[in-house]
């Protein structure tokens, strides 16, 4: 095995997770009786989105929200869709924003405001009428080294089912039944956020809890994992969320399979035990098995054309 270094390298960690979150009235007049950051509809029918995979695997759509163009990181890390604030008053000012109250756990450390979303395309593929976001993630841009307006996360995401495929650049919104073979479902784990993709794996009999994470450009790993350690240094790593935070310094870890129904080829970035609620399989490996989501469930699968992972 070739150990892992690399020089200069930034990782854009784009998780955000807004437990139990509870808008003020202007989340709450799409839908009054449900989950307000829940879009009214979805698409019903096959719609494919293309999907640009920087250098950095870091997934961006293109997307048109409220008639204004943008571009979104696309995260399955990420429980609700956010846009920049910045963007939303120059781009939509006429939204209204108001302030979010949030209970259970979060990692959001800054004051998030919630706004009404009339219509999100991606592509062809229309989300209709929900809640979303807006927070101050300007520093994304920087980080993932393109121009970053938003982040499209599970509220979206898994509204319906959807085939993520990063290694052929596209996102598959409601897949004809063609698309779904050779997947094997993995083991959820319970949350009391249904729109976060967490999974039971295993490395050998030891069982890992972990998130589903395409906003994260590595997979990360605790030490309290027991995951075998590299030979080799990490030099000039970051990794850039959505605080602002940077400077983490992971250990790299060995090459070796990740069981999640099905073996998971992976590399992961080893951090400290105390951050070990980290635990993220990240578009480094995504970009090499194709994925389905739908509400409660994930399942996994090689991507079947290997020319397109690189």
């Amino acid at each position: 095995m070739t150990p892992f270094r690399e020089t200069g390298v930034t990782s854009a960690k784009t998780a955000l997770c807004l437990a139990a979150a509870v808008a003020a009235a202007v989340a709450r007049a799409f839908n009054p009786a449900g989950d307000p950051f829940l879009p009214v509809s979805a698409p019903t029918n096959e719609t494919r989105v293309a999907v640009r995979m920087l250098g950095n695997n870091m997934p961006l759509v293109e997307a048109v929200v409220d008639g204004r163009p943008c571009s979104l990181i696309f995260d399955t890390g990420a429980s609700h869709t956010t846009f920049d604030i910045g963007f939303v008053s120059r781009e939509l000012a006429e939204a209204k924003l108001e302030d979010v109250v949030l209970a259970g756990v979060s990692n959001v450390e800054k004051t998030p405001k919630a706004f009404q979303v009339k219509s999100l395309k991606l592509g062809d593929a229309e989300f209709n009428a929900f809640a979303a976001m807006a927070l101050d993630i300007s520093h994304l841009s920087k980080g993932v080294g393109a121009k970053v307006d938003g982040i499209v996360g599970m509220n979206v995401i898994g509204r319906t089912r959807t085939l993520v495929a990063l290694g052929g650049g596209e996102v598959v919104f409601a897949p004809g039944a063609e698309r779904l073979d050779g997947f094997t479902v993995a083991a959820r784990r319970r949350m009391d956020d249904p729109m976060t993709i967490a999974i039971r794996g295993r490395r050998d009999q030891t069982p890992i809890d972990m998130i589903v994470d395409s906003g994260s450009t590595f997979t990360f790993l605790g030490a309290d994992t027991g995951w075998p350690i590299a030979e080799g240094e990490v030099a000039g790593f970051s990794a850039v969320d959505v605080n602002g935070g940077a400077g983490m310094a992971p250990k790299p870890g060995a090459e070796g399979d990740l069981f999640v129904g099905i073996p998971l080829k992976v590399r992961p970035m080893i951090v400290p035990d105390s951050a070990g609620d980290m635990n993220r399989i990240g578009s480094d490996v995504l970009r090499r098995y194709d994925m389905v989501v739908e509400p409660r469930r994930v399942a996994f699968r090689p991507h079947m054309n290997k020319e397109d992972v690189r």
